[in-house]
């Protein structure tokens, strides 16, 4: 099982040390959750702490993109450090012309979907695409109770996924511990991204518990 940490639930106090210990105990990349205020009810944190990160660690960076205009935006993240930007098919712009500059100037994407949003809605735009991150909370913040019907949505798309021999990655993200992570790898996920679990606790235990599932 492949774990992404997500750093937004991290202590933004010793933020290095923390990133060292992910990167220490296994984490095979690091989740950035970038939040406008617009197309989530929150704000996080945008081009200079992705670039400290990016100084303190050589793991695999995903921007999880929880804003408005990506396609304003994504190659400024891709220059702070950014290595794999991840865009929610909700997003309100012209995902298939995004993707088909991405695709051009060779930049990594993967496709999220929200709650609400039928996983099916995220097939057209998985060619190239690196991973397919299913939402487990809504999106915004963090804590949050995961919901069942995601496991469904797991099913479903490890379905096409193997059907049409796509190369993606199914990722999951929110509410994301040692139980719901077990039951989200027998659903088909390959990438736990998981936050206050892997914070709350010793990070090198809590990553390793979940890099076992």
């Amino acid at each position: 099982m492949l774990v992404s940490p997500s750093v937004l639930s991290s202590d933004f106090g010793i933020l290095k040390d923390q990133v060292l210990k992910c990167e220490e105990a296994g984490a095979d990349s690091l989740h950035l959750d970038v939040m406008d205020g617009h197309f989530v009810p929150n704000i996080t944190f945008g081009f200079d702490i992705i670039k400290t990160i990016r100084e303190s660690t050589r793991l695999t960076l995903e921007s999880h993109l929880m804003i408005d205009r990506p396609d304003k935006y994504y190659q400024k993240f891709l220059e702070s450090g950014s290595d794999i930007m991840l865009l929610h098919v909700e997003s309100p712009m012209n995902l298939g012309e995004l993707l088909a500059r991405m695709k051009k100037d060779g930049s990594r994407f993967g496709i999220v979907v929200n709650p609400e949003t039928p996983v099916e809605h995220a097939f057209p735009f998985l060619e190239g695409a690196e991973i397919l991150l299913v939402m487990s909370v809504h999106p915004g913040f963090s804590g949050q109770k995961f919901i069942e019907d995601s496991l469904v949505k797991l099913k479903e798309a490890k379905s096409y996924i193997q059907e049409h021999k796509l190369h993606t990655l199914l990722e999951i993200d929110g509410g994301i511990n040692n139980v719901t992570g077990k039951r989200a790898s027998e659903a088909g996920a390959d990438i736990l991204v998981s936050g206050s679990y892997v914070f709350s606790g010793n990070i090198m235990e809590r990553i390793s518990s979940l890099k076992r599932l």
